[in-house]
Protein backbone atom coordinates (compact mmCIF):
# COMPACT_ATOMS: atom_id res chain seq x y z
CA UNK A 1 0.00 0.00 0.00
CA UNK A 2 1.08 3.78 -0.72
CA UNK A 3 0.17 6.54 1.67
CA UNK A 4 0.40 9.89 1.13
CA UNK A 5 -1.05 12.19 4.50
CA UNK A 6 -0.72 16.08 3.75
CA UNK A 7 2.41 15.77 1.55
CA UNK A 8 3.53 18.89 -0.14
CA UNK A 9 6.82 19.93 -2.49
CA UNK A 10 7.68 23.00 -2.20
CA UNK A 11 10.18 23.86 -4.51
CA UNK A 12 13.40 26.68 -3.47
CA UNK A 13 11.61 29.34 -5.44
CA UNK A 14 8.47 28.88 -2.97
CA UNK A 15 6.13 27.59 -5.36
CA UNK A 16 4.07 24.82 -4.04
CA UNK A 17 4.03 21.87 -6.88
CA UNK A 18 1.38 19.78 -4.83
CA UNK A 19 0.05 20.99 -1.24
CA UNK A 20 -1.31 18.78 1.76
CA UNK A 21 -1.85 16.04 -0.94
CA UNK A 22 -3.83 12.88 0.69
CA UNK A 23 -3.67 9.77 -1.47
CA UNK A 24 -3.96 5.68 -0.68
CA UNK A 25 -3.07 3.04 -3.01
CA UNK A 26 -3.77 -0.42 -2.15
CA UNK A 27 -2.34 -3.14 -2.85
CA UNK A 28 -3.13 -4.97 -6.38
CA UNK A 29 -4.98 -1.30 -7.66
CA UNK A 30 -4.70 0.86 -10.44
CA UNK A 31 -4.78 4.30 -10.56
CA UNK A 32 -4.32 7.53 -12.53
CA UNK A 33 -3.56 11.20 -12.24
CA UNK A 34 -5.83 14.07 -13.82
CA UNK A 35 -5.45 17.24 -14.49
CA UNK A 36 -4.09 20.35 -16.13
CA UNK A 37 -0.69 20.92 -16.95
CA UNK A 38 1.28 22.29 -14.18
CA UNK A 39 -1.20 20.92 -11.56
CA UNK A 40 1.53 18.52 -10.15
CA UNK A 41 1.12 14.69 -11.49
CA UNK A 42 4.42 13.86 -12.65
CA UNK A 43 5.68 15.46 -9.15
CA UNK A 44 3.76 13.32 -7.71
CA UNK A 45 4.86 10.32 -9.53
CA UNK A 46 8.12 11.01 -8.28
CA UNK A 47 7.45 11.21 -5.32
CA UNK A 48 5.82 7.66 -5.14
CA UNK A 49 8.96 6.74 -6.54
CA UNK A 50 11.45 8.62 -4.26
CA UNK A 51 13.20 10.52 -7.49
CA UNK A 52 12.36 13.43 -5.26
CA UNK A 53 11.93 14.37 -1.61
CA UNK A 54 9.23 15.10 -0.06
CA UNK A 55 8.65 18.77 1.34
CA UNK A 56 6.50 18.02 4.29
CA UNK A 57 4.53 14.99 5.73
CA UNK A 58 2.64 13.70 8.26
CA UNK A 59 3.28 9.74 7.21
CA UNK A 60 5.06 7.87 9.47
CA UNK A 61 7.20 6.02 7.50
CA UNK A 62 9.07 8.91 5.67
CA UNK A 63 11.66 11.15 6.40
CA UNK A 64 11.39 14.39 4.21
CA UNK A 65 14.32 16.18 6.04
CA UNK A 66 16.95 12.93 4.13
Amino acid sequence: MIRFEQVSKKFPNGTFATKSLDLEIKKGEFFILIGPSGSGKTTTLKMINRLIDLSECKCPSSNPSR
